[in-house]
């Protein structure tokens, strides 16, 4: 199982976020296979995970992302249609399901989301201001540059609703 897969099937949100940061990776290297499949396999070997699987995961990713016109940015198909699923998700949760628990979660993350929004110049699915919130919060962290005080609080709200999200992924898709 490749260490996409493992993110996958444990914390959806995570798996989505590190999707976004293979893609970045991708990018960085400039679609080189014989880089990508270096990194892979370090990661492989890293992670215990089979270096095969992961060089083809990688390399798939990044095919993806040329055949989605996404090599400079934008997303591969495939990370595509999993937020499409979250945001229907989202919907079915705040609705259908009427969890009470992911609606508290989502409201305690609205004052972040609607900061996010005016950042952005554009309308956007509230779980897709969920990731972007998320990556460049994470993002600030592996660059080692100083996050406020503010934001790191903001930031909890959104982790937060980003783990009732992935709870209800669970729910939903694994019945667990």
């Amino acid at each position: 199982m490749t260490i996409a897969a493992q993110k996958k099937s444990a914390h959806i949100v995570d798996h989505v976020l590190y999707c976004w940061q293979m893609e970045d990776l991708i990018r960085a290297a400039q679609f080189q296979p014989a880089v990508l499949e270096s990194w892979a396999e370090q990661q492989a070997i890293q992670e215990g995970t089979d270096p095969q699987a992961e060089i083809q995961w990688m390399l798939d990713l990044a095919t993806s992302l040329r055949a989605s016109n996404a090599t400079e940015h934008g997303h591969a198909s495939t990370v595509q249609e999993t937020m499409m699923e979250l945001a229907h998700l989202h919907e079915l949760l705040l609705g259908t399901m009427a969890d009470a628990t992911y609606q508290s979660a989502f409201e305690a993350a609205a004052p972040m989301l609607e900061d996010l929004s005016k950042k952005t110049d554009k309308q956007t699915h509230p779980v897709e201001q969920l990731m972007v919130g998320l990556y460049g919060w994470l993002v600030l962290r592996m660059k080692k540059e100083a996050v406020s005080a503010e934001t790191e609080s903001a930031m909890v709200g959104l982790r937060n609703w980003a783990n009732a999200l992935a709870r209800g992924h669970m729910k939903v898709y694994y019945g667990k």
